[in-house]
This record gives C-alpha cells, sequence and structure tokens, in this order.
C-alpha cells in the first residue's frame, strides 16, 4: 500500500531544454525525483502489527519530522487504539500530527470524538469541531449522532439541554436528521419525560417523512416497559405487526418494513417475568416461535434462567440451560450466573462448583461475580480451605481478585481461627494495589472486637476515618459490642460520643 496520502504537487518542468551559446549544446534534464520514503515506515507498520504502540507513535514522529506525510489509516487506527486503552494524550497527539503533517479525515475525527466521550473528555471533544471545519472536514451526520448520543445517555441535565443545541447546529449545517438520530432522541425523551414525550418525538420523525426501523420500535417498546405499561408494549407490537387468523404476517401501512426481531421479544418476555406472568410469557415465547418464526437466542435463554432461578425453579432452569446448550447456543456468563447463585444459597456448594467447572470447560470463563459468590457462600459456610482452592482457580482463570474478594476471605479465615493467614490476605489486597473499602474494615473490626481486641478494633476505626471512609453504624455497633463484652462500657460510650 502506498502510504502518501495526497502528495504534493511537483512543478511541470520540460524533460529537456536546448539552449546554443557560441555553438555549444548544453542539455538540462528534470531534476532527480525526491528519496523514496525511508524504511521506517515499514517499522511503523511493523511496531502497530506487533502491538508496540508506543514505538508506533515514536516511528510516527520521526517520519512527519523528515517531511514524509502519515499513513492516514494506520494513524487513525494508532489512535482509536490509544483511546480504547484511555492514553488519551497520545491519542491527541496522533491527531496532532494529522492536522500538522496530513490530512485528516471525517472518519478520523468521528473516531477520536468518539473516544473522548467515551472517556468523559466532553470539552476536550467540543474544541475539534472548529478543527473540523479548519482542515476541510465539516462534521456530518455521524459526527453529530456520536455527540447527541453522549449528550443523552447522561444523567446531567445541563449536558441533556445542550443536546437541542446540538440538534440546532446540525440543521444549521445541513445535515438532515437520520433515523439513528431519531432514535438518540426517543430514548433521551423516555429517560427525560417519559413515553408521551417519545411519542412526540416519533410524530416527528414520522412527520419527515423518516420510517422508524427496529431498533426505534424497540426503544419505544423498552421505554413503555420501563413505565410498566407491559401490555401496551405487547399491543403496540401487536398493532405494528398483526396477523391474521392463519397466523400470517399481515402488512398494512407504512409501518409494515420490518417484524419484530428476537430483541423486541426479549424485551418483553424480561417484562412479563418481572411481573411474573408465566403465562403471558409462555404464550409470548409460542408466538415467537410459531407465528413469527423467531428462534430463541442466549439473551432469552438467560432471561428465562434468571426467572426460573428467583421463583426457586433451579432444577428447571438448569433443563433450559441443557436445552440451550443443545439447540447449538453457547451460555454466557449471565446464563450461568443465577444458577451458581442459586446454588449457593441453597447451601448446594458442590453443585455451584460443578457448574463453574462446566462454564470452563464449555469455553466459557467465570467473571468476578461467579467467583466471588461462591467463594463468599464457603466462607459463610465455614470452608475457607475451599474458599482459597477456588480464588487459585480465579488467578488461574486470568480473573483478577477485587475487594469483595477479599473481604470474604479474610472474614472466612479469621472466624475459622486462621488470624495469621486472613492478615497475609490483607497484605496481598495492599500489596496487588487494592485499597479497604468500608467492607474490609468492618469485617475486620468486627473480628477484633469478637476475639476481645477492642482497643486493636477501636484503633482500626481510627484509620479507617484516616483513609477518608466514615465508619457506618454498622462500624459503631460492632466496636460498642466488643467493648461491652469486654465490660468496658465507658469506652464504648465514648467512642460513639466522641464526634458530639
Amino acid at each position: 500500500m502506498n502510504t502518501t496520502i495526497f502528495p504534493p504537487k511537483l512543478p511541470i518542468l520540460p524533460t529537456t531544454k536546448t539552449t546554443t551559446f557560441r555553438c555549444t549544446t548544453t542539455t538540462t534534464t528534470k531534476p532527480p525525483p525526491p528519496p523514496p520514503p525511508s524504511h521506517f515506515h515499514k517499522l511503523l507498520k511493523r511496531s502497530y502489527k506487533a502491538k508496540n504502540f508506543n514505538e508506533s507513535l515514536y516511528f510516527l514522529s520521526y517520519l512527519t519530522s523528515k517531511g514524509h506525510q502519515p499513513d492516514l489509516i494506520l494513524s487513525t487506527k494508532l489512535l482509536t487504539t490509544f483511546l480504547s486503552s484511555g492514553q488519551i494524550s497520545k491519542a491527541l497527539k496522533v491527531m496532532q500530527i494529522l492536522e500538522s503533517h496530513g490530512h485528516p479525515d471525517t472518519f478520523s475525527y468521528n473516531s477520536l470524538l468518539s473516544g473522548l466521550l467515551k472517556s468523559n473528555h466532553f470539552s476536550t471533544a467540543l474544541q475539534f469541531l472548529p478543527r473540523m471545519r479548519l482542515h476541510s472536514c465539516p462534521p456530518d451526520i455521524i459526527t453529530y449522532n456520536i455527540l447527541l448520543s453522549h449528550l443523552c445517555n447522561s444523567s446531567n441535565n445541563n449536558l441533556l439541554r445542550l443536546a437541542m443545541n446540538v440538534l440546532n447546529q446540525m440543521i444549521d449545517d445541513h445535515c438532515q436528521p437520520s433515523v439513528v438520530t431519531y432514535t438518540i432522541l426517543i430514548q433521551a425523551s423516555i429517560k427525560r419525560g417519559g413515553i408521551e414525550e417519545a411519542l412526540k418525538v416519533l410524530s416527528e420523525m414520522s412527520s419527515k417523512g423518516l420510517q422508524p426501523d427496529n431498533y426505534t420500535w424497540n426503544a419505544v417498546i423498552k421505554g413503555l416497559c420501563k413505565q410498566g405499561l407491559v401490555d401496551s408494549a405487547y399491543d403496540l407490537v401487536s398493532k405494528l405487526w398483526p396477523c391474521d387468523h392463519n397466523y400470517n404476517t399481515v402488512s398494512h401501512d407504512q409501518y409494515q418494513q420490518q417484524v419484530p426481531d428476537v430483541v423486541s421479544y426479549n424485551i418483553l418476555l424480561r417484562a412479563f417475568l418481572d411481573e411474573r406472568r408465566w403465562k403471558d410469557a409462555e404464550r409470548l415465547m409460542n408466538e415467537m416461535m410459531m407465528v413469527r418464526g423467531r428462534q430463541p437466542n442466549t439473551v432469552t435463554y438467560s432471561v428465562l434462567i434468571n426467572a426460573l432461578c428467583q421463583e426457586g425453579l433451579v432444577e428447571k432452569a438448569r433443563e433450559v440451560l441443557f436445552d440451550m446448550i443443545s439447540r447449538g447456543l453457547k451460555p454466557n456468563t449471565y446464563s450461568y450466573d443465577p444458577l451458581v447463585s442459586a446454588y449457593c444459597k441453597q447451601g448446594k456448594l458442590d453443585l455451584a462448583i460443578e457448574f463453574m467447572d462446566h462454564m470452563v470447560s464449555n469455553g466459557c470463563l467465570p467473571d468476578i461475580v461467579n467467583f466471588n459468590t461462591i467463594i463468599a457462600a464457603l466462607c459463610k459456610n465455614g470452608n475457607s480451605d475451599q474458599a482459597l482452592l477456588v480464588l487459585e482457580k480465579l488467578r488461574e482463570s486470568g480473573c483478577t481478585p477485587n475487594s469483595s474478594t477479599y473481604n470474604a476471605v479474610i472474614g472466612g479465615l479469621w472466624n475459622s481461627g486462621k488470624k495469621a493467614k486472613a492478615l497475609e490476605m490483607v497484605s496481598e489486597m495492599l500489596e496487588n494495589g487494592i485499597d479497604p473499602d468500608e467492607v474490609t474494615y468492618n469485617v475486620i473490626i468486627s473480628c477484633l472486637c469478637r476475639d476481645g481486641m477492642v482497643d486493636e478494633a477501636a484503633e482500626m476505626m481510627k484509620d479507617m476515618e484516616r483513609c477518608g471512609l466514615n465508619p457506618s453504624v454498622i462500624t459503631y455497633n460492632a466496636v460498642i459490642l466488643g467493648f461491652s463484652k469486654a465490660h468496658r462500657n465507658g469506652y464504648g460510650y465514648r467512642c460513639f460520643c466522641r464526634d458530639g
């Protein structure tokens, strides 16, 4: 691939020029072409392919410093890579190189804006809008949709109001709102003003001659379900995609371009099950498969498994999981999580661990939620040694323990009489860069108080405050109870009243 983008135009020179002077003929030839790009171009590509991204940035800087233009495609990839890893300053450096030595396009700017907004660098992102115009890359519909999506997903009311300004600027720039634009606005309207506001936006969309797609309708269906209007959501589906008495889809109005997809049914199914309307859920599943010909996907089965486990029908949920596998679908952690949690609640820890092993054998690595659920249950049941074995499995799987993991293990070990090992876990926690949270302190303070080490517990509470964590009612109760058991009620009272 030629890595030179828009090479500078060379002056048109004659290939030869003959001048006669004193009977002497002199021939002037075209100057030799500039030297080819340095081998650093190859090194740049190799370093990026090898994922040595800092080295890639060095080579890119070197090449441009020597007057070579940057490869736009490779530079945009490098920019996106830095953004995805949170290295904002390096991503901005790549764009600076593109603006100074190359020709950034709208795609590279949109990639930068998307990454900056995802990292909540909103003010920095806005600075690039005039720079896009300066470099002959005016914002397009994708640019504005990226901005609107971020603003509308924000919980900050000021940003939500700013979204309307962005929409007005979009129209001023002769960028006509698309179906995606209106879908973003519908989702924001549901969040702010409810379904009525969303339907107004939908009506405006239709008046512009834009036809809602499934993504748009699913946003409306989800909004209705969130407001508890599940029957209205189902009626909307039935109205938009009606069937005749033979269960054939009937098309009769401007919206009959799509049929409800599996996402539509998953939204309705979750809503019915949340309200424990099992018969309606069963009817919906039959319509989904028999009438619409939509096959359940992994999300469908995961929703069913979760609902069954919440009803205590764990074995039925297990059957659904294996039915899912028999149909060629691959369960994910959201499919296994409810079963692992349910077995732990029932005290069937062997089955919970068995399911975790089943996950691994099926190529689905357990997440931290799976591990923490099992570890906490084992520690609660006094099986701290087995909890340590599961902790080792956690490390081997590449999953990183968090504060919840350590809190459970520390409390379990201490309650099992293994105080030294518990304190070792505290040290390991700190060495791994995981700061103790309020729960960590409460676990240790409770353990100290139960063992009569009330002075150490009171000192630990002071340390907790020095770390910027406020003792809770649980903390005070543990310390006061500890002093009371040690027949030192006065100390406990002073501990309680020391802030007053």
